[in-house]
């Protein structure tokens, strides 16, 4: 399983409405195919009146 997958299948408890989750290690002095840099965009009502310093902490 690809890096991505996983990122995506542990934030699947979350139950978002929306989930994107974009592989940006091009961007980083990595080696090319490199897995180590993303970035996680997710709307999940379970955020709903929560500080966004807690979003971040959610688990």
């Amino acid at each position: 399983m690809n890096m991505k997958n996983l990122i995506e299948n542990k934030l699947q408890p979350l139950q978002p409405q929306f989930l994107e989750v974009i592989n940006e290690s091009n961007k980083h002095n990595v080696p090319a195919g490199a897995q180590s840099h993303f970035k996680v965009i997710i709307v999940s009502n379970q955020f709903s009146g929560k500080r966004l310093v807690v979003r971040h902490q959610a688990s």
